[in-house]
């Protein structure tokens, strides 16, 4: 009988100490992913504003360090961000020189973010596209290309944890840029219709 007071004495002192622990950690961990999500929603804005718009670079720059610095689980997407602006900083520069030497040290900078994040759809797209509308001579269409099968490999199975409107024109561009199947074309409109509809 004593033994079984004292379970019970346990459970309940488990239930009114341990558990709003638990769920306080719960909640930090949801405002932490908001934050981030808040951040990469604004720093995706001025990304494609800064690829006509140079003057939206060093904003951009600034919350895709602050992404990097404070929220490891995005560090890989941030730091492929941060490569592809490098790489816009490169277009929009005057000296032919600067332009080569920006674009070079943007993809090296987005290899490393693929490195660290080589499953995220996001950085992914970002990587892909941007390696996609590089100049020939360097050389990167076939990591784009093989950067879009990947994307089509985990979309299926994780497009619900990202942004639905991104989702959607990811879509749109693989239908567009990507070397497809009648089936892998199919797959996708069907998905995007799914997208859409959920």
């Amino acid at each position: 009988m004593t033994t079984f007071y004292r379970f019970n004495y346990l459970h309940i002192f488990f239930v009114i100490a341990v558990l709003p622990i638990a769920l306080a950690a719960d909640d930090s961990l949801s405002t932490y992913s908001v934050e981030a999500e808040r951040l990469v929603d604004n720093g995706r804005d001025l990304f494609y504003a800064s690829v006509e718009d140079a003057a939206k670079l060093d904003s951009a720059f600034l919350i895709f360090e602050e992404l990097q610095a404070g929220y490891p689980d995005y560090s890989g997407r941030a730091t492929t961000y941060i490569g592809a602006l490098t790489a816009l900083k490169g277009r929009h520069a005057f000296w032919v020189y600067s332009k080569y030497r920006l674009v070079k040290e943007g993809l090296k900078i987005m290899d490393q973010g693929i490195q660290q994040a080589p499953d995220d759809i996001e950085a992914l797209f970002i990587y892909g596209s941007t390696c996609h509308f590089m100049p020939f001579l360097f050389g990167k269409n076939e990591e784009a290309q093989i950067a879009f099968k990947q994307i089509m490999r985990l979309l299926p199975g994780q497009w619900q944890a990202y942004n639905r409107e991104l989702v959607v024109n990811v879509i749109d561009f693989l239908l567009e840029h990507t070397k497809l199947t009648e089936e892998e074309q199919l797959t996708l409109q069907k998905l995007k219709l799914k997208v859409v509809q959920e």
